[in-house]
């Protein structure tokens, strides 16, 4: 249900793209679920949507280079054929965020998601499977590969500075 997979990225590519992000003016706050912003609250992380087929985004040649790469890797190494890439969705948190509430990426039972690590940190991501919460902390170079529906939620760092992930979208 839940797969992981060490995609062999180098350390050198996934701070080639850490320095993408980091020099990026494309960033939005995270409003998981919430159109209002509160400076008395804190905030739920950062996104940037770089590509989307049925929803806004906007595009970055570079990171869609580098998201289709990671896509491709991961589809070799996880024996399931994807037909296509629905979402691209790049993820910051620091350790002020509250992370994500629990949520689904999709409902469908044919789309799949994929979060891939850029780097190691104390953060990661809650799966809750039949009331069972796993959490699965952040490696470098790992992806994480499971059906969308499943219950999850983002988890900020707390000792470390940053937490940088991408979420693919997918579907079978």
């Amino acid at each position: 249900m839940i797969k992981k997979i060490n995609t062999g990225i180098p350390s050198q590519t996934n701070k080639k793209i850490i320095d993408t992000l980091f020099n990026t003016s494309l960033w939005r706050h995270a409003k998981d679920g919430s159109p209002v912003y509160n400076i008395n609250q804190p905030d739920c992380g950062m996104a940037i949507i770089t590509f989307g087929d049925s929803i806004e985004y906007t595009p970055h040649e570079i990171l869609n280079v580098y998201a289709g790469v990671i896509f491709d890797i991961v589809q070799k190494n996880s024996l399931i054929q994807f037909k296509k890439i629905n979402r691209y969705y790049w993820n910051w948190y620091s350790p002020g965020s509250i992370g994500t509430k629990y949520h689904e990426d999709h409902p469908n039972d044919n789309k799949y998601s994929i979060i891939y690590n850029l780097h190691t940190n104390d953060g990661g991501t809650i799966f809750k499977i039949n009331e069972e919460e796993k959490f699965e902390k952040s490696v470098e170079s790992e992806a994480i590969v499971f059906p969308s529906k499943i219950t999850h939620k983002g988890i900020p760092p707390k000792k470390s500075l940053h937490r940088l992930n991408l979420n693919i979208i997918t579907e079978i």
